[in-house]
């Protein structure tokens, strides 16, 4: 690297030096002491590292050092590996990286002949991993500033404020300038090292071809097939990191994935050698290699795409589908096994229509909705029954009558042609449930009634609205799952994201709105828990009445057709009669 030049340069003009002296002189030009006997000084420098951002942290490790030559040969014309990396830097090493060649062991090399290479991305992770202690640098702004280092060679690791960055060691070199009479005459060091850093990028959206309620799967049906899309960016690990790690992990609530379906996707890409896909129904980990990851020299883009059939446990009052992604990576060359982790989601909610219980998804059990409520009357518009039933929500809902096996149909189109949607049979509280439902228009019509009441013929337009809102939620990985808060003991990583969650929904039927619900964001997204903040439904619900005894029975069955050939045989009987007196008076 262009920062060890310096380095060289200082070689060979000590070697210079040697020569026309004859004798070994120590970094300070104006050695003194008795005969036989060197004494060393060592001049301090500033060393700077710019381009980072606003709170990263910079700490200074001396890898090189000076010493002048030593008895034992151990060093590289007087320049010495510092503990620990000297466990690494073996004087093969050092020579290598000062001089451009091996040495013999015995005797150096001749200087001049060799070309100097510095640090490679292979040696940068070694040391990385080797590095201990340091030396705080002074942060101003953008760049760090370590004062005073002593000669030689300088690694810095840099800790990003932002977890979505990665740094790459720096290597700076601290040396002094001499005049040409030997003597010192200004301290020096290279410009300004600019850190090499990578962004970490992750983000999940969502399509579905089939959704009824144009608004991005924010809101789905039972049996619809949403297409989600990843994007990420792997960091340039290149050599600097010896066994880097990358993991996307994909898990799905209420979702079954179709694993024949995932695909990965990036420039130059080999599915057979540079990521193993490992899939169920319930979610994917997509492992890279660790060659592909040192093979990176710049940031890489990965799309991972695949699709997920909504499943019919979603068929709740309000269920919320959630489809978590997150990665984790190696972010430090010190610590590759100690891996950071970024997360994204997206949240689907599926609806149902008085679906005599809000699942499990409530704050307090045994709450019942009443959007819809089939009751009858006699003639006079009197209730058949006389039993009320009244809800255990906020508000007392009565009704009187309730009709227990009126089969209803739920169509997507207001003349309710063709089969319907979806069909549902009262039960004997009234109650319908239409379950599973995307938001949107629906209408609803009396298929059919009981014995001995008249089929209701009417449709009704059902309106079902919901709101989202984008909340930013903070998690902590422990390890193993994600938490709502940072646990009292031990580690965790916290991440931050934003998502779509439920703010309210409402249910309209005949253009008036029966229930609105709304709900605090609070919660994290990931524990599959939607609260409560208020549950208001109107007093009394959408009565669908049946009357009984003022038509025929509509239900079929031979008893329509027995009054209607009764019918018959009493017209051919009064004919018959006719015919027979006009006979009569004929004759």
């Amino acid at each position: 690297m262009k920062q060890f030049k310096t380095l060289t340069a200082l070689v060979l003009a000590l070697m210079m030096v040697f020569s026309v002296v004859g004798t070994a002189l120590a970094s300070d030009p104006t050695a003194s002491g008795d005969s036989g006997t060197t004494t060393t000084t060592t001049y301090d420098h500033p060393l700077t590292v710019t381009g980072l951002a606003t709170g990263d942290t910079v700490k200074f490790y001396q890898v090189i050092k000076w010493v002048g030559e030593t008895s034992d040969k151990s060093d590289v014309s007087g320049w010495k590996a510092v503990s620990p990396f000297d466990t690494y830097l073996t004087k093969d090493r050092l020579t290598e990286i000062l001089v451009g060649t091996k040495a013999d062991n015995t005797v150096d090399p001749p200087v001049a002949a060799k070309d100097p290479t510095g640090i490679t991305s292979e040696i940068a992770g070694e040391l990385a991993k080797l590095a201990t202690g340091g030396v705080d640098g002074e942060i101003s702004g953008t760049t760090a500033t370590l004062d005073n280092a002593a000669s030689g060679m300088w690694m810095a690791l840099i800790t990003p404020a932002d977890a979505n960055t990665i740094y790459n060691p720096v290597f700076v070199s601290a040396d002094y300038n001499k005049d040409a009479a030997g003597t010192v005459a200004t301290s020096a060091t290279l410009a300004d090292t600019v850190a090499k850093k990578s962004t970490i990028t992750l983000t999940k959206t969502a399509t579905n071809a089939s959704d009824y309620n144009s608004d991005n799967a924010k809101t789905t049906a039972v049996g619809d097939v949403v297409t989600f899309t990843v994007n990420t960016q792997i960091p340039a690990y290149g050599s600097v990191y010896t066994t880097p790690h990358f993991d996307v992990v994909d898990t799905l609530v209420d979702l079954a994935l179709k694993a024949d379906t995932v695909k990965v996707s990036s420039p130059a890409l080999n599915k057979d050698t540079d990521y193993t896909v490992d899939a169920t129904t319930s979610g994917y980990r997509i492992s890279f290699t660790a060659t592909y990851l040192k093979s990176l020299t710049t940031a890489t883009p990965i799309t991972i795409t695949y699709d997920a059939e909504v499943t019919s446990s979603a068929a709740k009052a309000i269920n919320e589908e959630s489809n978590d992604v997150y990665i984790e990576y190696s972010h430090n060359p010190n610590e590759q096994s100690d891996y950071d982790v970024k997360k994204d989601t997206t949240q689907h909610y599926t609806f149902s229509l008085d679906a005599a219980g809000l699942g499990a998804h409530q704050s307090v059990e045994g709450l019942k909705t009443s959007e819809l409520v089939k009751t009858a009357v006699d003639a006079a518009g009197n209730p058949i029954k006389t039993e009320t039933q009244t809800s255990a929500i906020t508000k007392t809902e009565t009704w009187e009558g309730p009709l227990e096996g009126a089969q209803f149909g739920l169509w997507k189109n207001e003349n309710c042609s063709g089969e319907p949607y979806k069909t549902a049979t009262t039960t004997a509280d009234g109650r319908m449930n239409f379950a599973g439902l995307d938001a949107g228009n629906y209408w609803l019509k009396e298929i059919s009634a009981p014995d001995g009441y008249v089929t209701n013929t009417a449709v009704h337009p059902i309106v079902i609205t919901a709101v989202t809102e984008s909340v930013k939620v903070t998690e902590y990985w422990n390890g193993s799952t994600w938490v709502s808060e940072a646990p009292a003991s031990g580690t965790s990583k916290p991440v931050t994201y934003d998502t779509d969650i439920l703010k309210s929904y409402s249910v309209s039927v005949d253009g008036t709105v029966k229930d609105t619900y709304t709900f605090t964001n609070e919660e994290t997204a990931n524990n599959n828990e939607i609260k409560w903040t208020t549950l208001q439904p109107v007093e009394k619900p959408s009565e669908l009445v049946n009357t009984k005894g003022v038509e025929l029975p509509s239900t079929g069955g031979i008893g329509t057709t027995i009054f209607y050939i009764a019918g018959i045989v009493m017209v051919l009987g009064a004919a018959a009669i006719v015919v027979a007196r006009r006979k009569a008076e004929q004759e």
